[in-house]
């Protein structure tokens, strides 16, 4: 799974990609999507909260491999 953030506190877009779109531990399927944030009173870092769902990178408990790239660098 691939996962790269870029954007700054006002903005943040979060490219996903996997391709155990299942979540077996094996490929499963390909499957991609974009989710995009945007400051707001509550969470006035927009960057921030994008890193704080795509956690850093891991193996998950699978054994599937998570890379986490937040403006270009690994994370």
């Amino acid at each position: 799974m691939n996962v790269t953030i870029t954007g700054d506190a006002g903005y943040a877009r979060m490219h996903t990609s996997t391709n155990d779109d299942r979540d077996l531990g094996y490929p499963s399927g390909d499957a991609r999507w974009t989710d995009e944030f945007r400051s707001t009173e509550q969470q006035p870092d927009a960057l921030a909260r994008a890193l704080a769902l795509a956690g850093t990178s891991r193996t998950g408990i699978s054994g599937i491999v998570v890379t986490v790239h937040v403006n270009g660098q690994q994370v």
